[in-house]
């Protein structure tokens, strides 16, 4: 597979002028933007692992975790990861800085564009549901327990309306 071409094919295919970088000697290619979520600016990092035969999207937030957040906010991400049906993760560093990864390893398949793109959407839609909760608990006064007990009480109402909230 030759991710360079795919991540060049996408890059190309959304209208965006970046260029992708390739690492020889580790293997690596790699589609660094920004993109705007939200009305913020967030950091995109696709890559691609030639030995490997994975690709990998890293979105990441404009707000970092405080140090004394670290727990909180490690709760309220696992809450996210377990509750919801993203097909990656939101995580934190121990520097504090938010990331929704997901990796596929495609090995023998190949792909087109739309995967990429099924991807992008995944972790958008993650940070334009939820970033609000995500730095209230992260950055700001909120604590896990009160951000989740009112995403609790938001999923008990959708389900009573019948649907989610678009």
């Amino acid at each position: 597979m030759h991710f360079a071409q795919l991540l060049q094919d996408f890059a190309v295919d959304i209208g965006w002028k970046d260029q992708v970088e390739s690492f020889e000697d580790e293997g690596i290619c790699r589609l660094a933007v920004r993109l705007s979520v939200g009305g913020r600016s967030y950091r995109l990092m696709l890559e691609g692992h030639e030995e490997r035969q994975w690709l990998a999207l890293y979105l990441y937030a404009p707000f970092t975790v405080r140090e004394d957040k670290l727990v909180d906010a490690s709760m309220l991400f696992n809450f996210i990861n377990w509750n919801f049906s993203y097909s990656g993760s939101i995580n934190v560093s121990d520097e504090g800085i938010i990331s929704y990864k997901q990796i596929i390893d495609l090995g023998g398949c190949t792909v087109d564009t739309a995967l990429i793109y099924n991807m992008l959407h995944a972790a958008v839609d993650m940070f334009e549901r939820n970033a609000a909760e995500l730095e209230a608990v992260a950055s700001g006064d909120l604590r896990y327990e009160e951000v989740r007990r009112e995403m609790e009480r938001n999923i008990a109402r959708q389900f009573q309306e019948g649907g989610r909230e678009e």
